[in-house]
């Protein structure tokens, strides 16, 4: 029978600790899965879609209208979700005006081929009309159902501190696999 020794025991401890230390520091500061919960970025990404998101360009880069982000903020959900996953529309010192059914920023139409529906409505909204403050954005689900996403024309604007990442690849549905926009 092979002796055990104390040298092995802290070794493989040591692999461990490494192993555990860097499958941390990967999934908070560079990427992680994520499997959507809701229709709210539909038909962009649906209910049960599997993603991973890159948490590098919210620490180091820049986010820009257009990406798409997972954002921790559970006071703003309903139920006991804690995060939400959307599409940012516009982003510090930029006008957002949400009327007649369309979305202007810096008064401009935006051209949203990756929504549901041909209109937009904040229902006086109170974020129907407003300027983003620094260090913040202003968010939309792709599902522009009435009432299928909680969002910035219901909650406001958010700090971008909130974000915890940005998508990059969905891996699940196999059959609609590749880069998430």
């Amino acid at each position: 029978m092979n002796k055990i020794s104390v040298k092995n025991i802290v070794e493989w401890f040591l692999h461990i600790a490494v192993a555990v230390v860097l499958g941390l520091g990967i999934t908070t500061y560079i990427g992680r899965l994520t499997i959507v919960d809701g229709n709210s970025m539909s038909p962009t990404l649906k209910n049960q879609n599997v993603i991973i998101i890159e948490c590098l360009t919210p620490r180091f880069g820049n986010i820009k209208q257009g990406d798409i982000v997972v954002l921790k903020i559970p006071e703003l959900l309903e139920g006991k979700k804690k995060y939400a996953i959307k599409r940012v529309i516009a982003t510090e010192n930029q006008h957002v005006e949400i009327r007649d059914g369309k979305v202007f920023v810096d008064g401009s139409e935006l051209s949203e081929s990756y929504t549901n529906t041909s209109e937009t409505y904040a229902a006086g909204s109170p974020y129907d009309d407003i300027i983003v403050p620094e260090d913040c954005i202003y968010l939309l689900g792709d599902n522009r159902i009435p009432d299928k996403s909680r969002d910035s024309r219901t909650f406001g604007v958010v700090s971008k501190k909130r974000i915890v990442g940005k998508s990059w690849i969905r891996i699940f549905p196999f059959s609609q696999a590749g880069p998430v926009k």
